[in-house]
């Protein structure tokens, strides 16, 4: 692989950290991605899921080892940072202490599912070293069942904004929900990345979906069979918590990142859906037409007493 050099007159110094967590057929493309451009990869290792879902430490436990990393030719870079974190901002924090402790002058944050082409990684990190700050955006390709699709904005917008590229940590901004801090501002990179959040399996979906931070946002059940099983090119409205946010899922023909190479994601287990999902479905249907029933009816009584 290419080695790209810190170009940087102040000799910054970059670490990344990657939360490791069901993501066997990402981390060493992960790491492998990220190896030239930081002087360490701190790794956040927990067997258990969050617990925004009540359930999911009941029903999950980390498919990963934490040995994968072994196998990784940054070996050498990699820290392994153990826990068990009930939320997505201290595990992130655990990393971010860690960085400061080590005098990183800035903390890149790349799941184990984001990929960048080297150019756009070196870009990033040379419009960082000329505008200082304390939190860093960029763009993002979302992609959508497979590296074939990606998600368009309801504005017709093909790339939406990574809330979060890199940290500083010589401020004290911290990891305050999920990927976003206490920060008021940020500084928008251009260097793309792009996001194989939903590039996965039904089973990694549902396993997704029940353990992520935003598991307790929406009706998981529903979504996924309505929407993930379900879709076709012709949905509309995908997003799980935010429907029109994401309008519809558009071929993507692009070249992909060189770490990418020889990716494929393997739906032998596609779930079909049964007679209990299309119940399911007629219940939820019922549901909303009753909840959008009783509140007609309770501003209608609310108006009749003014």
């Amino acid at each position: 692989m290419q080695e790209f050099p810190i170009t940087s007159s102040k000799k910054l110094r970059f670490a990344v950290h990657i939360l490791m967590f069901d993501c066997s057929q990402f981390i060493l493309r992960t790491i492998d991605n990220c190896a030239p451009f930081v002087e360490k990869i701190y790794i956040a290792y927990s067997e258990l899921p969050w617990t925004y879902n009540s359930e999911a430490r009941n029903l999950y436990r980390n498919t990963t080892s934490k040995d994968i990393i072994n196998e990784s030719p940054h070996r050498h870079i990699i820290e392994l940072v153990e826990g068990v974190w009930g939320n997505e901002e201290d595990q992130r924090n655990a990393c971010l202490e860690r960085a400061k402790a080590d005098g990183f002058d800035y903390l890149i944050i790349q799941d184990a599912d984001e990929f960048y082409t080297d150019e756009a990684y070196q870009v990033n990190l040379d419009e960082i070293t000329r505008n200082p700050a304390d939190i860093y955006t960029n763009p993002w390709y979302v992609f959508w069942k497979s590296t074939k699709y990606i998600l368009e904005s309801k504005d017709g917008e093909l790339t939406s904004i990574n809330p979060g590229f890199a940290i500083s940590c010589k401020s004290d901004v911290k990891f305050r929900s999920c990927r976003l801090t206490t920060s008021s501002s940020s500084y928008r990179l251009s260097g793309v990345a792009y996001h194989l959040a939903y590039a996965l399996t039904d089973e990694q979906v549902l396993r997704k979906i029940s353990t992520w931070g935003h598991s307790q946002q929406f009706n998981r059940s529903s979504w996924y069979y309505r929407t993930w099983l379900r879709w076709n090119e012709a949905t509309q409205n995908l997003h799980p918590i935010g429907p029109t946010y994401w309008r519809r899922a558009v071929r993507f023909d692009d070249e992909l990142p060189k770490c990418l190479d020889g990716f494929i994601i393997d739906r032998k287990e596609e779930v079909s859906i049964t007679f209990l999902d299309t119940l399911w479905d007629l219940f939820e249907d019922m549901k909303s037409i009753f909840i959008s029933k009783l509140k007609s009816l309770k501003r209608a009584v609310m108006n009749y007493n003014k």
